[in-house]
């Protein structure tokens, strides 16, 4: 009996502890990007207003049905792209 106290315990202890790392790494993440968030925000609220004839928003359609098609045929590990995360602005490369 004494035992099983002793096991619920620590297997309590190691639950805690791994949802408070997770928890702390999730805190750490939003303080790390909150400020590229605020900065793209404000272009996309830009880039948005000065949208008249709707590019963006076909253009991300378009580019969002071609990944998710993509994404079917690929394996997982090559699924996340770093230049995903490198080049936020890729759908404007047409006004350059």
């Amino acid at each position: 009996m004494q035992m099983l106290v002793v096991e619920n315990l620590a297997l309590t202890f190691a639950d805690d502890a791994h949802a408070l790392t997770t928890g702390f790494g999730k805190v750490l993440v939003k303080i790390v990007t909150s400020p590229a968030t605020m900065i793209t925000a404000r272009i996309e609220r830009i880039a948005n207003a000065c949208d008249v004839a709707g590019v963006l928003a076909d253009r991300r359609t378009k580019a969002n049905i071609v990944a998710f098609r993509s994404r079917k045929h690929t394996s997982i590990s090559s699924q996340k792209s770093p230049r995903w995360c490198l080049f936020p602005f890729h759908s404007m490369n047409h006004l350059t």
